[in-house]
């Protein structure tokens, strides 16, 4: 019996040979197709901040994200569009936002350098490990607020002189004038009710933004003034995750980058004047 297989072959190879020699040339004249290179197009930063209303930064009491989203977001959002970023903003409680960064269910969230989250944060960086100030996403100063009426400033400069200084329960520590004494109370709003009526000599407030002296607009109708220079300042960052990070690395820089040619420094002043 004949070899079926065999046979076949032998009567069409002659052929499949000269439709081969025909084809290949044109086949192989096409440029292949590029395997598609992940680009910023296709990178999603979900950002999350708090729920909470806290001008210039943020506005609104809410998870939603109101039309004037607060100082922060509009910076954001300018940065993210200058580097291609899609970007979704989150509102929760501050602490779950610091744990979506810690477990990398979020993405980013702006901080200062904190030792206890060095481990799961990504910021920019100088060449010998420190924080890169110059793409710090914003800053700001804190000054002491007294009544116009009382000297601190003499009263700091003199060592036999005693100073009280009220600030909220929970906030970090600054550093304070040596002859200065801290007094602890419930808010902000009732350290300044004390320095008002004379019970204590200061409280700390915002005075500075990147750069630039301001206040906000409430503190005109108080009888207090401001002791420049500030005497505390601090950089927020946009920390990443190391997810994004990982998987980003030059986006993550080129979004650092961008930070400072997209910072409106009007915009924040501007928002210190919005009334709920």
């Amino acid at each position: 019996m004949p070899d079926v297989h065999n046979t076949y072959i032998g009567r069409y190879l002659p052929i499949l040979l000269t439709v081969l020699a025909v084809l290949t040339p044109a086949a192989y004249a096409k440029t292949p197709k590029p395997v598609a290179a992940i680009s910023s197009s296709d990178a999603t930063l979900t950002f999350c901040y708090e729920d909470k209303q806290l001008l210039p930064y943020y506005a609104g009491n809410s998870s939603n994200v109101p039309e004037l989203p607060g100082a922060s977001i509009e910076h954001l959002r300018a940065a993210a569009t200058a580097t291609g970023v899609n970007l979704q903003l989150v509102r929760l409680p501050w602490l779950r936002c610091l744990q979506g960064l810690e477990d990398n269910s979020i993405d980013a969230l702006i901080a200062s350098v904190e030792t206890e989250r060095l481990h799961y944060t990504v910021y920019p960086k100088l060449a010998n490990g420190e924080p890169d100030t110059n793409k710090a996403f914003n800053q700001l100063g804190l000054c002491l607020a007294h009544r116009f009426d009382n000297p601190i400033e003499n009263k700091i400069n003199n060592e036999t002189e005693h100073i009280t200084v009220a600030r909220a329960l929970g906030y970090r520590a600054i550093s304070m004038p040596n002859n200065a004494s801290l007094i602890g109370v419930h808010s902000v709003q009732k350290a300044l009710d004390l320095v008002v009526s004379g019970r204590v000599d200061a409280t700390t407030v915002l005075c500075q933004l990147n750069g630039i002296n301001a206040k906000e607009r409430y503190l005109n109708l108080l009888p207090v003034q401001l002791m420049y220079p500030p005497i505390h300042q601090s950089f927020g960052y946009l920390m990443l995750s190391n997810s994004f990070y990982q998987r980003y690395p030059q986006l993550s820089e080129q979004l650092w980058n961008a930070l400072p040619k997209t910072l409106d420094k009007a915009r924040y002043l501007e928002y210190l004047n919005v009334t709920e």
